[in-house]
């Protein structure tokens, strides 16, 4: 499959698609396909930057209802991305030529529109750099495979797949100020699976996986959590998560 140049949507457009939202979610809305974007967005649109990858493609997934879709799509976009530098990877414009251009189609299958507001979370990332980029259509999928991919195990993507069937495993950990740290993300993920599967039926509940957030923050506060190994805090949440279940 040929190469294809890395874009990011320009300053100009970025601005004003901020200034414009209610008029730019309308024509999202109202067309299926991203011709209205070249009579609509100032020129240029999108900057070139000096960077080729393999060309790739996504399945469209309708409310992102299928994980074994969502599953696959999020290892095509951390495969295929992840060899793009990290102030790239993190810089919402490069999002935003994906979500207009290179997959304008599957991004409106992924997450239904129902405002300004979907378009202002999920597309823009307005909740902050941290909090915004794990909310995004693209950008979540790729991250959270970024964050628990482990290729010390017979299957590399078993974390990533565990987490994708419940995003609720995942979801609480990358608010916090220690979700960059790729062992304390992958640590905490093997606590709590292994918990889990040791305690029959056990009640998954956005309250059980944000306790264990919490308790993973109050650990960072006495201890520098950088400097705590993975095998460390996956004993520290094994614990932490088995206590929880049986309370």
């Amino acid at each position: 499959m040929a190469n294809i140049n890395v874009k990011v949507l320009s300053e100009d457009a970025y601005i004003f698609l901020k200034n414009h939202l209610e008029e730019v979610t309308k024509k999202i809305i109202e067309n299926d396909d991203n011709f209205w974007i070249e009579s609509t967005f100032p020129s240029p649109i999108f900057i070139d930057k000096k960077i080729f990858i393999p060309d790739f493609q996504l399945t469209e997934n309708q409310d992102s209802k299928d994980k074994d879709i969502d599953f696959d799509n999020s290892i095509k976009l951390y495969e295929s991305l992840r060899s793009i530098p990290n102030f790239i990877l993190c810089d919402d414009r490069f999002w935003l030529w994906l979500h207009f251009e290179k997959f304008y189609t599957v991004v409106k299958s992924m997450m239904k529109i129902n405002g300004v507001s979907t378009i202002k979370d999920h597309w823009l990332h307005s909740g902050g750099a941290r909090r915004g980029i794990f909310f995004g259509v693209l950008s979540r999928c790729y991250f959270r495979i970024a964050l628990t991919v482990d290729t010390k195990l017979t299957d590399k993507y078993e974390l990533s797949r565990w987490i994708i069937d419940n995003p609720l495993r995942f979801r609480e950990f990358t608010w916090r100020n220690f979700s960059s740290e790729k062992h304390l993300i992958r640590g905490c993920i093997k606590g709590e699976k292994k918990a889990i599967e040791e305690v029959p039926n056990a009640r998954e509940t956005g309250e059980l996986f944000a306790k264990i957030a919490k308790y993973v923050s109050n650990i960072g506060s006495v201890r520098l959590l950088d400097v705590i190994s993975e095998i460390d805090i996956e004993e520290m949440v094994y614990l932490k998560t088995k206590e929880l279940l049986k309370a």
